[in-house]
């Protein structure tokens, strides 16, 4: 199932359960633009604040890898493109913008979970989590799909790669995609080429690393003339806080829980802790807003505020427990899915309650 489709049942879902939460009510009025003085009760400006902050924290990663991969490309043209005899001659700066190219990768992702709950939950800035961070290839889902070219330094093209950090970077730099791989090589020196251990294809490392910089300064450009509402806000909190299951999901694929995975993507950070990012971005949103809910419905803003803090609570004890050492199973891993799926879901139905006391709109 695609996460698009994901998130759209989790949308439904919510739908339901504020919708069971009592006796059926008079059909509401269409509603209206939210009166300007309640939106000034809401500090929207700190929410693009936060969300430009992290994008342009951002960018100094992917401008640092980019930097990087033509300092790497630059270096194997001076071989031919010949891996072996590269490797061979400069061994310890290779395995310096091996290492260098995955903390500027781990930079800009960082960045990106913090911002991506406000940038893949707001209708007008969603298509940059597609191109940047989400969207399948056209081999995973021609349907899904969005339809770009990466053109490469040598003349290849990719059609329809998907997205940036997930289906191009991590598989490029860690070398889970065969045809991503220039050479394997033993970079840690304990002799022998374990996972994440390649020498990346240098004209696809630079080309995706290039691509990926400028994507992300044109996603600044356009957080720089979004004009926040409180309808983006709440459809931000209500889209985004249902999709545990998901990104459980993917964590449970990858080689942070299965051993034997064959996973291509989420093999350079565990899946929680950008789970962890994503909630915070979304507990920081609602925190800006928390004074609009507080004065409408004291009960209700408490319910949100302790299920913020459970959730984020929850994820972040996994994590905790997984960088101590714990290996979780599979099984393990589905639990804690559904169990952070039920909050999240109760949670989001709280949001879309108060959204509908303050007739705020929920996009679509």
């Amino acid at each position: 199932m695609s996460k698009w489709i994901a998130r759209l049942l989790s949308l439904v879902a919510v739908v339901l359960l504020v919708a069971c939460g009592g006796a059926a009510e008079q059909a509401q009025p269409a509603i209206e633009a939210t009166p300007a003085a309640a939106t000034d009760a809401a500090d929207l400006a700190a929410v693009k604040q936060y969300t430009l902050d992290n994008a342009q924290q951002m960018k100094e990663g992917t401008a640092a890898l980019a930097t990087t991969a033509q300092s790497y490309y630059d270096l194997l043209a001076g071989h031919n493109f010949d891996y072996a005899a590269a490797w061979a001659a400069d061994a310890p700066a290779l395995t310096q913008l091996v290492a260098d190219a995955k903390a500027h990768w781990l930079t800009a992702s960082t960045h990106y979970e913090l911002d991506e709950g406000i940038i893949a939950g707001v209708p007008s800035l969603a298509f940059y989590d597609v191109w940047i961070d989400a969207g399948p290839s056209a081999e995973e889902d021609p349907v899904e799909a969005y339809e770009w070219t990466l053109e490469l330094a040598d003349g290849r093209t990719l059609p329809s790669p998907g997205n940036f950090f997930h289906s191009l970077l991590e598989p490029i730099i860690w070398g889970t995609r065969a045809d991503f791989v220039g050479l394997p090589a033993d970079l840690d020196s304990d002799g022998a080429a374990e996972l994440g251990e390649v020498l990346p294809e240098a004209n696809v490392l630079l080309a995706a690393a290039q691509g990926l910089d400028g994507a992300t300064g044109e996603m600044i450009t356009a957080v720089e003339g979004w004009q926040p509402s409180l309808s983006d806000a709440f459809t931000a909190l209500v889209v985004m806080i249902p999709t545990m299951n998901e990104y459980f999901e993917q964590w449970k694929l990858s080689a942070f829980v299965n051993e034997q995975s064959q996973e291509q993507s989420f093999i350079g950070v565990s899946r929680l802790f950008d789970i962890n990012g994503i909630l915070a971005g979304l507990d920081f949103t609602y925190g800006n807003m928390a004074t609009l809910v507080q004065s409408a419905d004291p009960a209700l803003h408490s319910q949100i505020t302790d299920g913020f803090a459970d959730l984020r609570g929850y994820v972040g004890d996994l994590y905790n427990q997984e960088r101590a050492g714990t290996r979780f199973t599979g099984a393990q891993a589905d639990l804690f899915g559904g169990e952070a799926q039920a909050k999240a879901t109760a949670l989001a139905g709280q949001v879309s309650q108060a959204a509908a006391l303050l007739d705020v709109e929920i996009a679509e």
